[in-house]
């Protein structure tokens, strides 16, 4: 029998490996004081009007709370609890981290109820953390997907159970997992579906009422997803449009991305090196190629935008690489082993130290919207003008300067016009919905001017709306923003210097 030291020191570094690992991966996302990802700050704007329209009547000037099965309401569920007793910034840096460890629970779980262990591909789900989902600011989804592998893999380990308690307890799980991500909800119908098809294969669909109880626990969210209103808040008809091969190698690519820059590429191919050296050695569970097969096929047919919902198909890839990670063993020497841990350790040190130098270029940027918004009386109506040049290649997505003027909301009480109200808890009043779009981003200066004019298919093609006519009679404020690119001189008439720094500009629009 083996000496009790010689059992547990092997567990206790592969724990401590594990935790330093988890430490550099989630280090950057902690030490950035404002997390503007993306979309981050447009939702938390939404976070902070269901925390603060009670006490606020510049709020409730604009907007107002209504709650409905919809299926985007995980951060609505969680982030205002995790905000009564913490600052609204820190519990969304919380809320980052666990986005940013969800692709390991998933895989840890997975592998623990296939196996009852947990292997040292475990480390390389890190490398999943940081991605292009995350640098979008697709939170919702992210944690939500998450929660669908962990359900996933309980599903699996409750393979014992009588059917009609099994059904029952799923039915419940998979029904919130759809109010939390609609998408998350798809990701574990697809897993489920070709687990329990190639199950039934096996056994020449005997009996029959196996898979039936499987469904079963999707009806529920069909049910919720067949009523729901899609058209809520939009003035025209959705959108749908599947895109070229570039856009469907981007969202292939999406779960190792976070930025398209030298470093990330290089970690993707390295990715892809090891995977080639390593394909004779590795292992795909025959409970999970099903499953992942069955995501992939997902993935594949799935357009870029979906009902005027953008890159949709960036959601199902870091899914179906979760599943398949979860599922995956590598039979390897330990010298081979260790090897492999050094290199996944290397390239998580590279990328954090590449995601924190965007991050703080990003946390460079919030400051200097901060800064140009102190001087924006609270409760006034912001007009917002993006005049920027094309992000370099090292900085963080669009978005995340098309949504920065979102701390307005959350800092000034202010109206901004795109604000998130399509399907979510948050509308705008009746008397002010025509000065926003329920999705959507800035305007230009020479939408402004009227030059060129606006596009007549605009809001029949992609469901949005004009919201700037009259723009000098219904909006109070000018912001324009002209990162990488020198101030504009052709401003409009009508508008008075209020504050301005090295890349954005706020002006008073006279009445």
């Amino acid at each position: 029998m083996a000496e009790p030291g010689v059992v547990r020191r092997p567990f206790w570094l592969k724990t401590l490996f594990l935790a330093a690992m988890i430490a550099v991966t989630i280090a950057p996302f902690l030490m950035v004081p404002v997390p503007g990802l993306g979309d981050t700050l447009n939702h938390l704007a939404r976070m902070h009007i269901l925390l603060d329209i009670g006490r606020s009547q510049d709020l409730q000037k604009f907007y107002s709370v209504a709650w409905s099965p919809i299926p985007y309401l995980a951060m609505d569920a969680i982030m205002p609890v995790l905000a009564h007793v913490m600052p609204l910034y820190t519990a969304a840096k919380i809320f980052v981290v666990a986005c940013v460890l969800m692709p390991l629970a998933g895989v840890m779980s997975l592998q623990y109820a296939l196996h009852r262990r947990v292997g040292p591909l475990c480390a390389a789900a890190l490398l999943l953390g940081a991605n292009d989902l995350l640098a979008l600011g697709f939170l919702n989804y992210l944690f939500m997907t998450g929660l669908a592998v962990m359900l996933f893999a309980l599903w699996i380990s409750t393979a014992h159970w009588p059917g009609s308690a099994r059904v029952a307890v799923f039915t419940a799980c998979a029904t919130l997992l759809y109010f939390g991500h609609a998408f998350a909800f798809l990701g574990y119908g697809c897993a489920v579906a070709g687990t329990e098809l190639a199950r039934a294969w096996r056994q020449r669909f005997t009996p029959p009422a196996d898979l039936a109880l499987a469904a079963a626990q999707a009806v529920p969210a069909l049910f919720f997803a067949l009523t729901l209103n899609t058209q809520a808040g939009a003035p025209g008809r959705l959108y749908t449009h599947y895109g070229d091969i570039g856009e469907k190698l981007l969202a292939l690519a999406s779960p190792l991305l976070f930025l398209i820059d030298p470093v990330q590429v290089t970690i993707l191919l390295c990715c892809f090196a090891i995977i080639a050296v390593g394909a004779t050695r590795l292992r795909i569970d025959k409970t999970i190629w099903p499953a992942a097969l069955m995501l992939a096929i997902a993935a594949a047919g799935m357009p870029e935008i979906l009902a005027s919902t953008w890159l949709t198909d960036f959601r199902l890839p870091l899914f179906t690489l979760i599943v398949l990670l979860g599922g995956a063993s590598l039979a390897l020497a330990p010298k081979l082993r260790l090897a492999l841990c050094c290199v996944i350790a290397v390239m998580l040190a590279v990328k954090s130290v590449d995601v924190w130098g965007a991050l703080q270029r990003m946390d460079g940027q919030v400051a200097e919207m901060q800064d140009v918004l102190s001087a924006l009386p609270k409760g006034a109506k912001l007009l917002v003008a993006n005049e920027s040049a094309a992000a370099p290649a090292q900085s963080l997505s669009g978005s995340t300067i098309w949504n920065m003027p979102m701390l307005a909301v959350i800092e000034r009480d202010a109206f901004v016009s795109y604000l998130f109200t399509g399907l979510t808890t948050v509308h705008l009043r009746p008397d002010i919905a025509g000065l926003g779009t329920p999705q959507g981003g800035p305007v230009t200066l020479a939408q402004l001017a009227g030059k060129p004019p606006p596009l007549a298919d605009f809001e029949k093609r992609e469901g949005l709306r004009i919201y700037w006519h009259d723009w000098q009679k219904n909006f109070d404020y000018l912001l324009v923003e002209h990162f990488w690119r020198a101030a504009p001189q052709d401003l409009p008439d009508g508008v008075v210097p209020v504050r301005a720094t090295r890349d954005i500009e706020l002006f008073r629009i006279k009445q």
